[in-house]
């Protein structure tokens, strides 16, 4: 009996030692608990509006950052966009006017055919008939308003080694009369479209030329004989040339236009038909 008590009383003693263990274990595991409640609590929804009134400033400066970058991106690329489309539309006008040309080229090679002289380089020969040519004394500026005289005959630029003629200074398609009456012995391309574009060269009755280069249109052709004033073409910027303006140069019998060394003073020819620029 004494052992079956003292084996109760070791029983008793050991549950006793058990649930202690068992208390101390469960106070022990509750500080670490503890504290990670406590750092979770942050992020608990009451917590929200604090750290986003906190870093908002920060936030929306970024986002403005970002939108103006993207707006700044999307307005060069419109730009791009609208440089290509001004580009080709210009290409396209630019092959319309050289379809153009062709085209006149072809009927001034057919003229040239039935003028060509014995040289037989395509231009009309010294001994054309001027007796169609009829001349009541009348002439006039190839420019005959809203110009001024950008260069002179012998001037010397970035532009010339040495000037052969007079450039009246214009917009783009203001009329060209020829000075005075004569034949007109090239319209459009020729031996001198290399530096003068589309031309028109016009013989008179006393052996001399003039030349009238950089045309934007013409509208006489070879062989046809203009009256003094007449319109020959308009102001333009084709072959070599800074700007817009009509190249005017005189040449003197037995020569032909676009010889640009062989070129005389216009100033003189223009006197001796009693104009002055």
């Amino acid at each position: 009996m004494q052992h079956g008590v003292a084996a109760l009383a070791i029983s008793v003693l050991g549950l006793g030692v058990a649930v202690s263990v068992s208390l101390t274990g469960a106070a022990q595991n509750t500080a670490p608990i503890a504290r990670p409640v406590a750092v979770e609590a942050v992020d608990q929804p009451n917590a929200r509006p604090a750290i986003r009134a906190a870093d908002r400033g920060t936030w929306d400066a970024a986002k403005l950052r970002s939108l103006a970058d993207q707006r700044a991106e999307e307005l060069a690329e419109a730009s791009a966009d609208y440089a290509t489309v001004a580009s080709t539309k210009s290409a396209k006008e630019r092959d319309k006017a050289l379809e153009s040309a062709a085209a006149a080229t072809r009927e001034q090679a057919e003229r040239l055919a039935q003028h060509q002289g014995a040289d037989g380089d395509g231009t009309i020969s010294a001994d054309l008939d001027m007796g169609a040519v009829e001349s009541d004394g009348k002439s006039c500026l190839p420019i005959t308003t809203g110009y001024r005289i950008a260069a002179r005959f012998g001037d010397v630029g970035i532009w010339s080694r040495y000037h052969t003629g007079f450039d009246f200074s214009t917009g783009v398609g203001t009329p060209i009369h020829a000075p005075a009456a004569g034949v007109v012995t090239n319209a459009g391309l020729g031996r001198a479209t290399g530096w003068a574009g589309n031309y028109v060269a016009i013989r008179y009755p006393d052996g001399t030329s003039t030349l009238m280069a950089h045309m934007s249109t013409v509208s006489v052709s070879v062989g046809q004989t203009v009256s003094a004033c007449q319109v020959v073409g308009a102001v333009g910027m084709t072959g070599r040339t800074f700007g817009p303006h009509l190249h005017f140069e005189a040449y003197p019998a037995g020569v032909t236009p676009g010889d640009i060394y062989s070129a005389v003073n216009p100033q003189n020819w223009l006197n001796a038909h009693g104009l002055n620029p």
